[in-house]
């Protein structure tokens, strides 16, 4: 299935995390995925030490290399950004131009649709069916991107909100159906038990890869992400972004956190357990939920706005609608330490009992 996007009535899209004032007054905040057992110890002790009189490295070059020498590439092949968002705006800005074409593999992060309509392009948004647990049609989405002949396809993985992580032979396929190129948002890739060595799919010359130092390190207030790809590509899109882009703090805090040897595959196992319990507990009270490989569940509650509302309202929990995401039954909720994960069953238990019949 697919739908196209009216670029002139591209609105900002939505996306969860907490206000600062709703975190002050205690909400819980399940509707932002990070790591919950970040950020790394001895984080605030270095940002403390970092230079914030002069101007941060424009280059970011100790944390290029740092990036570049951790995916065994050259640090020709990595861009710095601030967050993950910052790159797909760039992306967007650099490859794309008024007419350009782009399909988004759905459901997704609204930011793709709106950073590619911005740039004056056709946005395309392929859905992936619910009745095969959002898993993408290959088939299918071959025959779209055949037809429509993208300049950009946009796709994440694993997908958010659905969080199903694919092997590599559709993202292959993708590539054989046309000559665009392919932006794979891995943000949530950490989070994944034995996940595929994308950065096979760099040597196509068509392929970026997006990451988050935000989800995995606990950086959200900081902003940090990176992309890998082909040198000519992250040339064009680097001649996008503006100076100092990455402040010092963000900085000296990607530095530690990648110096810190195996605290993501730690905190890797102890979030998959948690998301086992989880996911357990939720299906006990006779909910459907996504068999995600994420920090996050998708969970068929009904009615989403309203649950979202209930739980706010009533429990002081804060959890992702997903209606913005063309999925008005569901909420997306981030996987938390156990009694933060125990302290939301209970309160989808009562929204189960009390929500309104059909």
């Amino acid at each position: 299935m697919s739908e196209s996007l009216d670029l002139t009535a591209a609105k900002r899209p939505v996306h969860g995390g907490a206000r600062p004032d709703q975190l002050r007054a205690g909400i819980l905040d399940f509707s932002a995925s990070i790591n919950p057992y970040a950020p790394p110890p001895g984080l605030r002790r270095v940002l403390a030490a970092a230079d914030v009189k002069n101007y941060p490295d424009p280059a970011t070059g100790r944390l290029t290399a740092l990036l570049a020498s951790a995916h065994n590439l050259g640090p020709e092949q990595v861009l710095v950004g601030n967050g993950a968002s910052e790159l797909v705006f760039l992306i967007a800005r650099a490859l794309l131009r008024p007419g350009s074409r782009v399909v988004v593999v759905g459901p997704a992060f609204g930011e793709y649709a709106y950073a590619s309509a911005l740039a004056g392009a056709e946005v395309t948004t392929y859905l992936a069916p619910e009745a095969a647990g959002f898993v993408p049609d290959t088939a299918e989405l071959v025959r779209l991107l055949g037809r429509s002949r993208p300049a950009v396809i946009w796709a994440a993985n694993p997908a958010n909100p659905t969080g199903v992580y694919l092997p590599s032979d559709p993202f292959e396929a993708i590539l054989e159906a046309c000559g665009g190129i392919l932006v794979l948002d891995e943000a949530f890739r950490s989070f994944v038990d034995g996940p595929w060595p994308s950065e096979v799919l760099l040597g196509t010359g068509r392929v970026i890869l997006l990451r988050s130092l935000t989800k995995d390190f606990g950086l959200a207030g900081l902003r940090l992400g990176y992309l890998l790809g082909p040198p000519e590509l992250v040339n064009l899109v680097r001649a996008h972004q503006p100076p100092w882009s990455v402040n010092a703090l963000a900085q000296a805090a990607g530095e530690f956190v990648l110096t810190r040897p195996g605290f993501l595959e730690t905190c890797r196992a102890r979030v998959a357990r948690r998301r086992r319990e989880l996911r357990e507990a939720l299906r006990r009270l006779g909910l459907e939920v996504s068999d995600g490989a994420a920090n996050f569940l998708l969970v068929r509650t009904g009615m989403a706005s309203a649950c979202a509302q209930f739980l706010l309202e009533e429990r002081r929990i804060l959890v992702r609608d997903c209606t913005s995401f063309g999925l008005p039954d569901h909420i997306r909720v981030a996987v938390r330490r156990r009694p933060e994960n125990r302290r939301l069953a209970a309160a989808l238990a009562e929204w189960v009992r009390r929500r309104p019949g059909p």
